[in-house]
Order: C-alpha cells, then structure tokens, then sequence
C-alpha cells in the first residue's frame, strides 16, 4: 500500500492542482465494481467524466472491453479468452483501443503480440503479477515515447507542416475554443489552421489573438452565403501551404498524439487514418450532459484501412481522423457541392490516388450534442440522397471501379455493424419518421443495452407518444440509463403477444431467435438508424 501512495496514487486532498508533476499519477476506470488491484488507494472512477476531471497521466481500464474512452494513455486490462476476441471483432476493437494491456496468462500475450505484429504498434504488455507502481511508471514512460504523447525534440524547423481546415458559423464560442485549443496542444510543432467562416461567431477574433501564437499559422477566410459545406471545405484546401493536411469540425477535438501518431504515416504518402471516441455534450454547450450519472464517452470505432470496404459505403471513419499529403490535393477535383458527407466524399477522392494506412490507435474525439441542434448530416434522407450524388460522380470513374473489382480478396473482419449474413427479414426503423409512426400506448421494449440501445433510446425521447417500458439483456438484471432491465423469458404473456420489441445490436439475428422463442410477436430492426451514427450506410 505504501508502494502505491509513492507513486502517487492517492488523491490530493485539495485536487489536482496539487499532482506531483514528477511522479506519475494513475485512475483505476471501474464502472462494474470488479476487484481492484491488491492495496490500491488511488482514484476509481466509474464515469469517464470523473477522469477527465482528475486528469490522470495513465488510466487503467478494469476490462479491457470497455474501449478507451478520454485522451489519456489508457491501459486495459484484458479479462477475455482470445478465441472469444477471434470470434467477435467489435470487442477486439475495443481491446486494441487501449495504449497498453494488462494480461492474465501467456496466452494473451501471444495473441495481442500476434495481432499486432502487422501493425506498427509496440504491444506494451503488463503480467497482472507484476502490477505494481514502479512496474507501471515503466510501461508508462514506453508507452508516451512510442505514442507521441512526449512533445518532439529537436529543432521545430524540421518538423513536417501540417494545415487543418476548421469551418466556423453559428456555434457558441466555447466550442471553437476546445477545438483550436486541442490543435495548439499536439505534441508536434507545425501546426497550422486555416478557418472558413460561414455564419457570425460572436468572439472569434479574440479568440484568434489568444491562439496565433501557439500556432505555424492563423488565417481566416470568409465565405459568401448561400454556401454549402463542401464549398467552405474546398476553400480551405486551396489554401493549404504545408506537407500534410486534415480538416476538424469546429465542435470535435484531437487528442495530444493525433498528428505525431500519424504524420509519420502520411510522410510515407499514405492517407492515414485513427479511431475515434464518440462524446456527447450538453444540449446547451461544450460540456457533459447535466445529468451526473450519464457516461457520456464510449469508444467509437477503430477502421481497418480497407479502401474496398471504404468505397462499398461499409466502413465508418471519422472526418477529423484523417491526414493526408498535401501533395495529392491538385488531384481532389472541384467542388461537389455537398450540403453534407464532403468529408466522405473527399476522403474517397484521396484513397483512388494513395495507400491506405492506420495508426492503429484511438487519438480523436467525436463531439454529439444531446438534442436536435447539431447531427443533421446523420440524417437517412439526407445521406440517400448524398449518397446517390457521389455515387453519380464516381458512376464512371475506371479507378474506383477497378479497386471495388478486386478489393475483395483482402477484406478483414466483417464489421461490426450492418452484418449481411443470415440477417433476419424484420421491418426496419432508419428515418425519424419510422419511429414517429409506431403506434403509442402499448409496451415498448428497447433490446440492447450498449451503444445501440443509447443511440435508439435517444431518438424515441424526440417522439413524446412513445414511452419505453424496459430495456432487454439476456444475462444483465438491474438497470441501465434510468431504465429497468428485463430478461426476454420474464416477460407477461400479454407484453410480448401486443409489445414492440426494437433490437438494437449488431447480434440481430441471435436476438430475434431469443424473442421468438420467448413469444414476441413485433420485432423491429433499428440497427440500420444505429449505422448513421456507427458507420456509413450500407
């Protein structure tokens, strides 16, 4: 116990304004309760938000299969078998969203080192019997020097250039603020930021002020309106005058080792990509959700870079998780005009012209505000009809058309969301209007208590004829998001004769034969709305 407390762990009485700087400080992330490591007396956080607070310099992920969920060196504890890892690719992303892991036996070992061999990543392995503060200060200090999460060395004249695109307009302030501050703080120099401003942003100039001398470069450009978001894009590029480019909506934020993580990448002329965290705000502002108890960040996704499963609309990679070499953009094309998906649609133009790689590492955040403000571009009409016009564009396109034709041969695991095989023929819920139409006034049962069942859960609170009954999990009890949880098999006669049952989880077709079994008479698929927010419509 001593041991720990030497090593920081404990919690400074007054906060962590008071941290010891030279003596790394470490959260246990343990929303289950499982057993905590023998003598800890550090913090254990159940929500993320409570990390965020403490700012830890690692987080030790009771279960690895949580995902990794703040900008911190994160370093998972991993409680699966490989073979269950092998069988079920959503929960190895979420394993390999980790810096580091702690493993139980070797061969977790031999398979994390496995898996990682065809990835630039050092596989940073702790034995759980050797869990002890000097040993984890170790793996720490490893774990910063391979990551980027140390600030570079060297003269900064010799480091890569790197412009990101920002477009501005009608957002409060304070979300732009995180957003170049989370620019300002790459643990690479170079940074530079190109704004296109669309609408008013009371403050903007000073904010600017406060930034420029933290940045390569500052500039503004102002669009005339009617504009689309494609165009205030393509603006942008054009202004580029660096060696590597990105582009960061103005309410989502990197994480410090982003651009050291993948700049060696795109240097390489590859188009590099990372996986992201998905955040949600406040309705109100840049902040988490009033409610104390919401989690509000989950892991969101870690894409293979696979340009056949990228170009067939099936694979989900977030706007800001992307640089490119600033040498391909003579080859982007004009503006396509696109009210939405430009970011799609550009980083489809760059992977016909490039290789496609993958830091393998989780490195930004994905902001959602609670209500209807924002998101409209995950919309299903919207992005049908998006999708039809790109489509159009790429029709005859013989470079896109021959990658499609032979991009089959290598294709990873099948992603986790939009599964095709054997997938059960039940009517599906994808637009807002879908949900509108379900009749009120009879049991409504949400199947699924993960990301899915939050994202399902979020679009029935807009319709206020709907009121959900409980969720379904076929081992939890308890509750979850305020909500009872139910088993399938102890539900009423009647509730599963006249209910609506909503399944909301890639295991579609396991669930369907679990309800039908217990008698469930209407069942409805929301995985195709879950995809607007998981990945690109299939």
């Amino acid at each position: 116990m001593a041991a720990w407390r030497a090593m920081g762990c404990e919690e400074p009485a007054s906060g962590a304004a008071e941290r010891t700087v030279s003596v790394p400080r470490f959260a246990l992330f343990n929303p289950a309760g499982l057993p905590v490591p023998a003598g800890w007396t550090g913090p254990v956080c159940a929500l993320s938000r409570h990390l965020t607070d403490l700012a830890p310099d690692l987080v030790i992920a009771a279960d690895a299969a949580l995902g990794k969920r703040t900008g911190h060196p994160w370093l998972g504890w991993l409680r699966d078998d490989p073979e269950a890892l092998r069988r079920d690719r959503r929960r190895l992303d979420c394993t390999l969203s980790h810096d580091g892991f702690i493993v139980e036996d070797a061969a977790q070992t031999r398979f994390l080192t496995d898996i990682l061999a065809a990835t630039d990543r050092t596989p940073h392995i702790l034995p759980r019997a050797d869990l002890t503060p000097d040993r984890l200060g170790a793996l720490l200090a490893e774990i910063r020097a391979t990551s980027g999460f140390l600030p570079a060395t060297g003269p900064a004249a010799d480091a890569p250039s790197v412009d990101y695109i920002v477009r501005v307009g009608g957002r409060d302030i304070a979300f732009i603020r995180r957003c170049l501050d989370s620019l300002a703080a790459q643990t690479v120099p170079g940074i530079g930021v190109i704004l296109v401003r669309y609408a008013p942003v009371p403050g903007l100039e000073a904010e600017m002020a406060r930034q420029r001398p933290r940045l390569r470069r500052l500039d503004l450009i102002d669009m005339p309106r009617p504009t689309t978001r494609s165009t205030c894009l393509w603006a942008g590029l054009r202004q580029v005058d660096a060696d590597l480019f990105g582009m960061l909506d103005d309410d989502d934020a990197l994480h410090v080792n982003h651009v050291a993580s993948l700049a060696p990448l795109a240097l390489s002329g590859a188009v590099a990509i990372s996986g992201s965290v998905q955040v949600w705000d406040d309705a109100a502002g840049p902040y988490p959700p009033a409610d104390p108890g919401f989690e509000h960040r989950a892991f969101h996704v870690l894409p293979a870079p696979d340009r056949a499963a990228l170009l067939d609309w099936n694979l989900a990679i977030h706007s800001s998780a992307f640089l490119a070499p600033a040498s391909l953009l003579p080859c982007i094309g004009p503006d396509p005009a696109l009210d939405i998906t430009e970011d799609t649609y550009l980083l489809r133009r760059l992977v016909r012209m490039a290789p496609f790689a993958a830091s393998w590492r989780v490195t930004t955040d994905f902001h959602w505000r609670q209500g209807e403000g924002d998101n409209t571009a995950f919309r299903g009409d919207f992005r049908a009809e998006t999708r039809t016009r790109i489509d159009d564009r790429e029709r005859l396109d013989p470079v896109i058309a021959a990658l499609r034709a032979t991009g089959g041969e290598d294709l990873p695991l099948a992603p986790a969301w939009g599964q095709r095989a054997e997938r059960p023929d039940l009517p599906s819920l994808t637009r807002p209007a879908d949900f509108n139409a379900l009749p009120a006034n009879r049991p409504l049962y949400v199947y699924g208590s993960g990301r899915g069942g939050r994202i399902i859960l979020g679009e029935l609170s807009k319709h206020a004829h709907l009121s959900v009954t409980a969720l379904l999990d076929s081992q939890a009890t308890g509750t979850a998001f305020g909500l009872p949880l139910r088993h399938p098999a102890d539900l009423p006669a009647d509730h599963l004769r006249d209910g609506l049952f909503i399944i909301a989880s890639e295991h579609l077709a396991a669930m369907t034969a679990t309800l039908r079994t217990a008698g469930a008479v209407h069942i409805l698929d929301a995985t195709p709305h879950i995809r607007l927010y998981t990945a690109l419509p299939a």
